[in-house]
């Protein structure tokens, strides 16, 4: 299984978080699984940390290096991505997150979320 992390989810990981399962930090946590987070997220989460809406423990380059630590894949949107972003029902209003949910689809990834906005999306696979 492939899988693509929304951002709350790989936040609430390097931050050690305990809302999030102990399943969820075992894929992330194993080297062979195939994990991807979208650059979106790695956008959102520069742009959250500039205008203080989210603190980091060290700068964002860090980021760069947990994902090298986890073997998480930065995942580049393409073409077909954005086709099917214009396709999505207007459930959830997020561009960041609608973005996300477009690449999961689109890449045959399924999403670790928990958000209830990005559940509701149909023929998403949800993990």
């Amino acid at each position: 299984m492939r899988f693509l992390l929304d951002t709350h989810i790989f936040l609430f990981f390097i931050n050690g978080d305990n809302s999030i399962s102990k399943k969820i930090i075992e894929i992330i946590n194993n080297p062979v699984t195939e994990k991807y987070i979208s650059i979106i997220s790695i956008w959102e989460i520069t742009i959250k940390t500039n205008i203080g809406k989210l603190k980091l423990k060290d700068d964002i380059n860090s980021i760069y290096e947990l994902l090298d630590k986890y073997r998480v894949k930065i995942l580049q949107p393409s073409k077909d991505d954005f086709t099917t972003y214009s396709t999505l029902p207007l459930i959830h209003k997020d561009p960041f997150d609608r973005l996300i949910i477009a690449q999961a689809l689109a890449n045959g990834l399924t999403l670790i979320t928990d958000d209830q906005y990005i559940k509701s999306y149909p023929n998403l696979k949800l993990f």
